[in-house]
């Protein structure tokens, strides 16, 4: 389950990872994505499949270098709020 931001914004989730290498690798996804959960464990969190990304091809790289930027872009949005509402 994803904590909303009070900006609007969820965190992301494994399953938005599934689906942006889905969209992208189109009848090839469900292969592609496969390899990266086989990669990154049984099991796979967001915090492991990230790195297996970075290493994959360009197009999945790209898929986790966007994720990696709203993991961050959520974060520091979260504490910026916590810091202005204190």
């Amino acid at each position: 389950m994803t904590e909303p931001s009070p900006y609007g914004l969820s965190r992301p989730t494994v399953e938005d990872a599934r689906a942006a290498v889905l969209r992208v690798h189109g009848g090839d996804g469900p292969r592609v994505w496969d390899q990266l959960v086989r990669t990154a464990g049984s099991d796979p969190t967001l915090e492991r499949l990230l790195p297996v990304m970075a290493g994959a091809d360009p197009i999945t790289r790209l898929c986790g270098l966007a994720l990696q930027i709203r993991v961050t872009s959520h974060t520091q949005l979260a504490a910026a709020h916590t810091t202005v509402r204190s």
